[in-house]
């Protein structure tokens, strides 16, 4: 249905994740890393201090090294948290202390104890449930690649010699690559790993560069520097060596884009409110408060979900009420006066602080994560509590908790976050008169009984991504099944109705901050179903206020009403791709059907 479909491409291509939105034409730049080819053998025993200072100096140099890019940084205000993250992996004793002892035990060399290491943190990061989590294994190997290239001699590679308007190729990109980039000088990225969460999809929407990610091996192994590419970061397509007539016509496309963005920036600050008079919040999911800035910017009217996993993970140690409260403080006080609302922990069968003692699960999606893991340890999820109430004094804050599935679990919640308020104002310390508890409905039993949850929570705030998964028994990163994972699926629909229904009889509001809010294709269904408020990347703000302002909640109760005379996914994804095609022209053939 998009210009792009229609158009007969007569170059080679790859599809893949559209990272981050646009076109571009330039010559392939392509990142070839030297392969760090690791020595291994045995070392006498003599030998093991030697190996050890090895670590702990190479531990060191690359500390000192990230240490002087991170600073480099600091203008540019981006990927700050990332290089904090992974200066907490260089930070944490466990790291060195678990290379140390394959040095000892297995009498291995430094390099080999290292990358044994390494090895066994990748595993753990892949039985992860987060998506965004689990991505996150590519700072661990990030790091150890950079300690590996300290013991070994090696110069890191880079893009600081890569000339000015060109795409860069590259099997994947790391942060201290990327912070050699500036707005600019890059014209595209393409990457063959990569996900709507990796580092360089949050680079390339920082600076808006377009990009496509995921795009499968080999690409940058068979590419030659030079070759024109076609980086069309909406579709998530790369065409190789087009002719003239498809770099013409991409052209065209590329120049109407940016005439229609440049007109989307004239919504940023004005409401979403149909033509009827229904007003629809747009919020921003934020990572790391350096985004915080470039939401306001496209217009969001506050955060709808931020995550406060990173403070605990691959640490030895938990994370203080200090610590924690300057965190959320910093996040509250960044978006003031609007509203944040953050996540409380959301980690289970994963790599976390030693003093959880939580054995390996063979499923960890459907195990001790979220509202389970506070129950299990009412000592973390109190501390987390305590933090969040003193921080809720700079600020507007709702805590979310997550992975809700029974009323029970709502009411400790609740009695928790009480508890601590008064143990708090007899300490002399006061939090928010206004702060708010809030309930992920992202369990289809959370969706059922969400009559029975609702008049115990603040408001709700509906986790499509995992509500989808949990209700279709999809997992959405297996190929094989990955086409069942439908967002209009009527049984996702049914439940989502559900729980707005239960939120209006008390008086509640719904927000959505899975995938599903941001996709402009679902703006007028979620508005019908009674959705108040959506919270997506906060680049596809201004869209989405256009839509809903160009509309009527009318016909997106009437759209809503002929998907329900339909029986499957297919058949309603196809009528409403169809309907809102008509009704949006320009909008959908810059975008995409699909949003």
């Amino acid at each position: 249905m998009s210009g792009t479909a229609a158009l007969h491409d007569d170059a080679s291509g790859r599809s893949g994740v559209a990272a981050s939105r646009g076109i571009v034409i330039g010559p392939a730049y392509v990142l070839r890393r030297e392969r760090l080819v690791i020595p291994e053998y045995h070392v006498e025993t003599h030998q093991v201090p030697g190996e050890i200072q090895r670590l702990e100096t190479a531990f060191s140099e690359t500390r000192a090294r990230l240490h002087e890019i991170r600073e480099g940084m600091k203008e540019t205000g981006l990927l700050g948290d990332v290089f904090d993250a992974q200066f907490l992996f260089l930070e944490d004793p466990t790291l060195l202390e678990n290379a140390r002892r394959n040095v000892q035990e297995l009498l291995l060399n430094a390099e080999w104890a290292l990358q044994r290491e390494l090895r066994r943190l990748e595993a753990l990061f892949e039985s992860m449930p987060d998506p965004y989590i689990r991505e996150r294994s590519s700072d661990i190997s990030f790091v150890v690649r950079r300690v590996l290239q300290a013991l070994m001699g090696r110069e890191p590679e880079g893009l600081k010699n890569a000339p000015p308007g060109v795409v860069v190729v590259a099997n994947d990109l790391t942060p201290a690559e990327l912070a050699q980039v500036h707005r600019g000088h890059i014209a595209g990225f393409v990457t063959e790993a990569g996900s709507p969460t990796s580092h360089v999809t949050i680079i390339a929407r920082s600076l808006e560069i377009p990009s496509v990610v995921g795009v499968g091996t080999g690409l940058a192994r068979d590419l030659t520097d030079g070759t024109v590419l076609i980086v069309d970061g909406s579709a998530g397509r790369v065409l190789i060596d087009p002719s003239p007539d498809t770099i013409a016509e991409y052209e065209r496309r590329r120049d109407q884009r940016a005439m229609f963005e440049r007109q989307l920036l004239r919504y940023v600050d004005l409401p979403a409110e149909t033509k009827d008079g229904v007003l629809i919040r747009m919020l921003a999911n934020v990572d790391q408060v350096d985004e915080i800035p470039d939401a306001l910017r496209y217009g969001a009217e506050g955060i709808g979900l931020y995550r406060t996993e990173f403070l605990f993970m691959n640490r030895t140690d938990l994370p203080s009420e200090d610590e924690q409260f300057e965190a959320y403080k910093a996040v509250l006080e960044a978006i003031a006066p609007r509203h944040a609302v953050i996540r409380s922990l959301d980690l289970g069968g994963e790599k976390v602080p030693s003093g959880l003692d939580i054995s390996e699960e063979p499923n960890p999606a459907l195990g001790l994560r979220g509202v389970r893991m506070s129950i299990a340890r009412p000592d973390i999820f109190r501390t987390q509590l305590r933090a969040l109430v003193r921080a809720s004094a700079y600020g507007r804050l709702k805590i979310m908790v997550p992975m809700i599935s029974s009323l029970s679990e709502v009411i400790f919640s609740r009695e928790q976050l009480d508890r601590v308020t008064e143990e708090l104002r007899a300490e002399g310390v006061t939090g928010s008169a206004n702060l708010e508890l809030g309930v992920m409905i992202e369990t289809p039993a959370a969706a059922t009984i969400s009559d029975l949850i609702a008049p115990h929570a603040d408001f709700l705030s509906i986790g499509t991504n995992d509500l989808m998964q949990y209700t279709l028994a999809v997992d959405r990163t297996n190929e094989h099944v990955a086409y069942l994972y439908e967002p209009l699926h009527p049984a996702n629909l049914r439940l989502i109705q559900r729980t707005c229904q239960a939120a209006r009889r008390v008086g509640i509001p719904v927000t959505m901050c899975g995938e599903m809010a941001g996709d402009p294709l679902h703006a007028w269904i979620l508005m019908a179903l009674g959705v108040g408020e959506l919270s997506m990347a906060a680049s596809s703000i201004p869209l989405l206020k256009k839509i809903v302002r160009d509309s009527t909640a009318a016909e997106g109760r009437d759209l809503l009403a002929a998907v329900y005379r339909l029986g499957g996914a297919e058949e309603i994804r196809h009528h409403v791709e169809q309907h809102m095609a008509r009704r949006f022209p320009l909008e959908f053939e810059q975008i995409g059907a699909s949003g």
